[in-house]
């Protein structure tokens, strides 16, 4: 099937070919959520309303940065849609959309990973990658055939306070890889990184890191960029 655009003509002969084989089974919430529309030519229609509800009491959230959403674009089936507005259910590992549909009702719904290729939120880019056994998001800094790829993750706890039976939410956790021929390889120090290069570019990583102050434990985005590339273009 050529991909393309989901045009809105295009949405509503999916809904209905999606209904004839469903029938019943099929929910209002879910047919609404099918039709709905963010702004022109911006039909998405592979997504479930979003419902993840805290336990009482539970202090942070399940969000990479914040409960806000943010203006980002979203790439489906080769086709990116830019001017929506997202945010990263980093917890349950889902991506969120918040739409107006004809009617002016706004919906988040849960942005169907089957179709979902990438995504930008504000200055971070992710892509979902088959890469282990199941796909999962990755934030991607640097371009080319090496890059480094970022795995974020939150912990929902207990609040160890004496006498608390309340949860929280751990801080983002990052996981770091170097993605080369294809596989994922770990590292989480300076000497991880040179370790994954030591037999052709060891010193020559060795002496960047040593020379631009970085430490890749709590180098910016920006820095891990330009030190992949760096690595990047010694081959």
């Amino acid at each position: 099937m050529k991909r393309s655009r989901i045009k809105s003509g295009t949405c509503s002969f999916f809904l209905s070919l999606f209904l004839s084989f469903s029938g019943s089974l099929l929910s209002q919430d879910t047919a609404t959520i099918l039709y709905g529309i963010y702004g022109p030519d911006q039909t998405l229609c592979n997504g479930k309303r979003y419902g993840y509800f805290l336990p009482a009491g539970t202090k942070g959230d399940q969000y990479l940065i914040s409960p806000t959403f943010m203006e980002g674009s979203v790439t489906i089936w080769g086709t990116c849609y830019p001017g929506v507005f997202l945010n990263y259910d980093v917890f349950n590992q889902q991506l969120l959309l918040r739409y107006q549909d004809g009617s002016g009702a706004q919906y988040i719904i849960e942005v169907s990973n089957a179709w979902l290729q990438s995504f930008r939120l504000g200055s971070m880019y992710f892509e979902l990658l088959n890469l282990e056994q199941t796909p999962c998001f990755y934030q991607v800094l640097g371009e080319g055939p090496v890059r480094i790829l970022v795995h974020w993750r939150k912990k929902l706890d207990l609040d160890i306070r004496v006498g608390s039976s309340d949860y929280l939410f751990t801080p983002a956790e990052k996981e770091l890889y170097v993605l080369m021929d294809g596989q994922l390889r770990p590292f989480k120090t300076n000497q991880g990184l040179i370790r994954l290069f030591a037999r052709e570019h060891g010193p020559e990583i060795k002496n960047y890191l040593r020379k631009n102050k970085v430490r890749v434990k709590k180098a910016s985005d920006q820095a891990m960029a330009k030190l992949i590339t760096f690595i990047g273009n010694l081959n």
